[in-house]
């Protein structure tokens, strides 16, 4: 996931001097560490209107390559880990498990992020009550109940389908047009007042 956005300084500086011309880089690579900046601290601070209680470590899949003088280039990314499974969420698409199935809570308790814990599987199938299998047509993980009946803790699926809603390079690239322009201004006057000092 790499949103790609070129900026033009050419027009905000045909008519400096050569002294302030030798400014243009400095100015430049700030103004797009703050425009990068900005781009990723917008998708953060939305992320929880997008996902539902997105965990610390989905709040923290945003991250920034800063541009330098020699190398006028900043970069808003998703972060390797976090875009295996992001990735689907921006695009779109069906995902098959990489083993037999999908295990989706039903009944079985969450965290406070809508998850199953890490364990809570385990913990689940070592109980005499529990078993796989299918019910009505529903493969699943299922407990014993009184009386006969069964409470479908989690389900078998073969894949997942997601519709697109993460719009991280949409969110990302208008960020930065509206943040490029004035950022650049303020750095290149900035760059300005302290070379002629």
């Amino acid at each position: 996931m790499r949103p790609d956005f070129r900026a033009d300084f050419r027009p905000m500086t045909r008519a400096l001097d050569d002294l302030a011309k030798k400014q243009i880089p400095f100015a430049a690579a700030g103004a797009l560490n703050d425009t990068a900046q900005a781009a990723q601290i917008r998708v953060k601070r939305e992320l929880p209107s997008i996902f539902d209680r997105p965990t610390p470590f989905t709040l923290n899949a945003i991250g920034v390559e800063r541009a330098s003088k020699g190398k006028l280039e900043a970069r808003v990314f998703v972060k390797d880990r976090q875009a295996e499974y992001l990735e689907v969420q921006e695009t779109g698409g069906t995902k098959t498990p990489k083993k037999r199935a999908f295990l989706l809570p039903r009944g079985i308790r969450r965290n406070q992020y809508g998850n199953m814990p890490k364990g809570a599987v385990a913990a689940a199938r070592a109980k005499p009550s529990t078993f796989s299998g299918k019910i009505d047509g529903v493969p699943g993980l299922y407990q014993r109940m009184k009386r006969g009946a069964a409470k479908l803790l989690a389900f078998y699926a073969d894949k997942a389908t997601y519709k697109p809603r993460f719009g991280f390079k949409q969110r990302t690239l208008k960020t930065a047009k509206a943040v490029w322009p004035s950022a650049f201004r303020q750095r290149l006057a900035k760059a300005l007042s302290t070379a002629r000092k």
